[in-house]
């Protein structure tokens, strides 16, 4: 477990320094490639994983989502401006990549829709398969996958193109969600007693949890700290430290959920790790299970502001 840890926080400030790299030089290319081998990555594994079970999914279909919606949320579409959003887009008007015909403009606002579209499309596709005795759950095995894997991780490379207080977006989201994983870790081995969900993870506890969701307050309330000392940061939105303290806590509740999720799959497959890209850490899904369902938080929590 030591080593899993070790390579977990490894991994955790390497995406940092891209983050950081990226945020210095006004470049957003390297989190734009981590997101997509984090997206295929993740569905080979999870490919797999159903396929041991012999339940059916979609990957290359599902491989063709997450390069078209990614590609689309990279160059094309406009940053969330809605909401607290619009607020905290201190950094001026964004610069889009790709330029549209002014007639062609509101094809930046589609982000949202992706969801509707994948369940319209998905069971479409599906209805082309001559052998339809496991068509409903080729389409909710695969529109479970994209709402799983694939739209959470746009929402975050999403958020990300917030003027100015994007890259402060995801330090917060990354922070809250990792520390709260330091958290759990630490004190649930020193402390923890009564197991969690034993038939999903024998070693998480409720002690752990709930010293995970303290760490991930701390990691919130450091963010908004540095985030709003440096400059405009995370206001006007986010100012007092308590509100950094409730949404990082939030986020810890999301990035613990994510990463019961995947204990499942993994449960369900009968494997200890998703995949062997780490010797004695896991797969790809193992070093982003707990990222999967904080960002949609992040932006539902911010649209309501």
């Amino acid at each position: 477990m030591g080593k899993r840890f070790f390579f977990g926080f490894s991994m955790f400030f390497a995406l940092v320094g891209v983050l950081a790299a990226d945020h210095l030089l006004g470049f957003t290319w390297g989190f734009f490639l981590i997101c997509c081998g984090m997206c295929l990555g993740g569905i080979h594994e999870l490919g797999r994983m159903f396929r041991f079970r012999g339940l059916p999914l979609d990957t290359r279909l599902l491989y063709l989502a997450t390069l078209a919606l990614l590609g689309y949320v990279q160059l094309l579409a406009n940053p969330p401006d809605f909401g607290a959003f619009a607020r905290m887009a201190w950094g001026g008007a964004y610069t889009h990549h790709v330029p549209l015909p002014p007639g062609m403009n509101g094809l930046r606002e589609l982000t949202l829709l992706a969801p509707l579209l994948a369940a319209v499309l998905f069971p479409l596709v599906g209805l082309t398969r001559k052998d339809v005795s496991n068509l409903s759950p080729r389409i909710t095995n695969n529109l479970g996958i994209f709402l799983y894997v694939i739209f959470p991780i746009a929402v975050i490379l999403w958020l990300r193109k917030v003027p100015g207080s994007g890259p402060w977006l995801l330090y917060f989201l990354l922070a809250a969600s990792r520390l709260g994983d330091v958290g759990a870790y630490l004190l649930g081995k020193a402390f923890g007693r009564h197991k969690l969900i034993p038939h999903l993870s024998a070693g998480k506890t409720i002690e752990g949890a709930v010293a995970g969701l303290l760490f991930s307050a701390i990691g919130g309330v450091a963010i908004l700290l540095l985030a709003n000392g440096a400059g405009p940061g995370l206001k006007p939105t986010l100012v007092h430290w308590w509100q950094g303290a409730l949404l990082g806590g939030f986020v810890g509740i999301a990035a613990q959920s994510g990463d019961l999720v995947e204990s499942g799959f993994k449960r369900a497959a009968g494997i200890k790790d998703s995949g062997n890209l780490v010797p004695s850490f896991g797969g790809i899904m193992d070093i982003m299970d707990n990222f999967m369902l904080t960002g949609p938080l992040i932006l539902v929590v911010m649209a309501l502001l």
